[in-house]
């Protein structure tokens, strides 16, 4: 298979299976995957969460229970097939045995485990082997799980919300929104797909938000992180309510009688950090 607009074709099918499971297969990757045989789909997979099988697998479980003969197909998948046990086996193996011909893909795995190896193992058994089809698109659904694994560190969205004149609030502060239900929903997505969500002291004060995902359906809630060194936000706030769990960062010159409160909530974690000479928290480089 070399046209390029049926190589892209069955891609965005595999790039729309996977955005089914965004933000809710962490530490994994999120990926969906094709199998195509005489022109037809005949299996369609995706990576439900972390330890259940990956996307080529299911791709592969949903074309057998339809009856169908893997061998001279081609799979499509959004990312490089892995070649390590983890908490399942290699991808590459069920690939080769099942006889399947052709293998498509869209970017490649920047874990150093895998990365090229999962391309080189298919080739060596004889499989022919196509990559970077929407290569970029690929990328972009996994931009999270990239930058952990290049940079070790978190992917953030800073979000912020403001009017034509660059205000986020009306001069009294009494705005409940300044943004439009479409908006909302868009920034509930981000919470669904993110593992936590920060906040500080005077936007938990001055809001009281929940920070939960309500616009959109999720099966999980990200943690609630509130920044807050002297812990003015009192435990009947809703950050601290039993919808999902909270980690409170604070410090040596936080309010007791909230400590001690907070203390009591099965749902709480207190994380106290040292304060330098200016009473600015310390943070290792």
């Amino acid at each position: 298979m070399t046209n390029i607009k049926d190589l892209e074709s069955y891609m965005k099918i595999a790039l729309d299976l996977a955005k089914i499971r965004k933000g809710l297969t962490h530490p994994n990757p999120t990926v969906g995957a094709v199998i195509v045989k005489d022109g037809k789909i005949i299996g369609k997979g995706y990576h439900t969460k972390a330890g259940m099988p990956h996307a080529e697998r299911e791709a592969i479980k949903d074309a057998k229970e339809k009856g169908y003969d893997l061998k001279g197909s081609t799979m499509f998948v959004t990312l490089e097939p892995c070649c390590h046990y983890g908490r399942t086996p290699p991808c590459t193996n069920t690939i080769i045995e099942e006889g399947i011909s052709e293998v498509v893909i869209g970017a490649l795995d920047q874990n150093p485990v895998v990365k090229g190896q999962g391309v080189n193992i298919l080739k060596s058994h004889g499989i022919k082997v196509i990559t970077g089809v929407l290569e970029k698109e690929c990328e972009k659904i996994n931009e999270d799980f990239f930058i952990y694994i290049k940079e070790k560190r978190p992917f953030v969205h800073l979000k912020v919300a403001q009017s034509f004149d660059g205000k986020i609030a009306t001069k009294t502060g009494d705005s409940k929104w300044i943004t439009s239900e479409k908006s909302r929903q868009f920034a509930h997505q981000l919470r669904k797909e993110a593992s936590a969500i920060l906040v500080g002291t005077n936007t938990a004060l001055k809001d009281n938000p929940t920070l939960t995902v309500r616009h959109v359906e999720t099966e999980k809630q990200p943690v609630r992180v509130l920044i807050d060194k002297k812990l003015k936000v009192p435990p009947t706030y809703n950050i601290y309510n039993n919808e999902a769990k909270t980690i409170v960062i604070t410090s040596k010159i936080a309010n007791q009688e909230n400590i001690k409160r907070l203390s009591e909530k099965e749902n709480v974690e207190i994380v106290f950090l040292d304060l330098d000479e200016n009473e600015k928290f310390k943070i290792d480089d």
